[in-house]
Order: structure tokens, then C-alpha cells, then sequence
């Protein structure tokens, strides 16, 4: 199985992949990060994965996953990878 963290969940492109990783059969989703959602359920804002899903948006990252998708807005990843 692999361990996948999300890292801007809340937008189109993190929605769309969430919808894709949870129905994959060697994925399981460690965390999403949000800063705006955290403590929010992932369903409350990607409404298409209602009753797939318990997860929550988090402020915190997992550095022990084995893969982190990017999802930031346009430019962003960068300036996030610099801080962190």
C-alpha cells in the first residue's frame, strides 16, 4: 500500500484527485492539508466524495508518507517547499 499526503486539498485539482485515490486499490490518503479547512471534513468542501470518506483537512503534515501531491494554486509550490 501506498502512504499519500495531500498538500492544498481544498481546491478543483485536489478534489479531483481524492475522488481518484479513493476508490484506488494500493492507495491509502495519510492526510489532506488545508490551513482555511483544517479540522473540516474533506466531504463538506468536495461534495462529490460524501460517504466515501471520513477524513479531515489538517494543518499539519506527515513527513513519513511515501509520496505528497502538490495542489497549490499556480506558483505556490515553490514558495512552499522554500518554507517548509
Amino acid at each position: 500500500m501506498i502512504n499519500i499526503g495531500i498538500i492544498g486539498g481544498s481546491g478543483y485539482t485536489a478534489g479531483e484527485l481524492i475522488r481518484l485515490l479513493l476508490h484506488h486499490s494500493k492507495v491509502t490518503i495519510d492526510f489532506v492539508y488545508s490551513t482555511t479547512n483544517a479540522g473540516k471534513s474533506i466531504a463538506s468542501v468536495h461534495q462529490d466524495v460524501l460517504g466515501d470518506t471520513n477524513l479531515v483537512f489538517t494543518n499539519t503534515i506527515n513527513p513519513k508518507v511515501d509520496l505528497v501531491f502538490l495542489c497549490l494554486g499556480h506558483g505556490k509550490s515553490k514558495a512552499f517547499l522554500s518554507e517548509n
